[in-house]
């Protein structure tokens, strides 16, 4: 699972999540998928309202690997 919001989203829509934290359907599902993050103080406003901390929320996007084109 790339995050938990689709878990914590429960039975809301993305829509729903959208407007309650001011993005447009597909910024949510977006977040959703992995594929973005949203800014911190969006990251703090979600962990405060879930909570559950930010590092499990967007777990791959605080633990990512180093990119193979990188020195090493």
């Amino acid at each position: 699972m790339k995050n938990l919001l689709k878990v914590l989203r429960g039975e809301r829509s993305q829509s729903e999540m959208a407007k309650q934290y001011g993005v447009s359907q597909q910024g949510w599902q977006s977040w959703e998928t992995g594929r973005t993050v949203p800014d911190n103080a969006t990251m703090l406003r979600m962990e405060n309202a879930f909570d559950v901390p930010m590092e499990h929320i967007f777990f791959d996007a605080f633990n990512h690997k180093k990119p193979s084109n990188l020195p090493r």
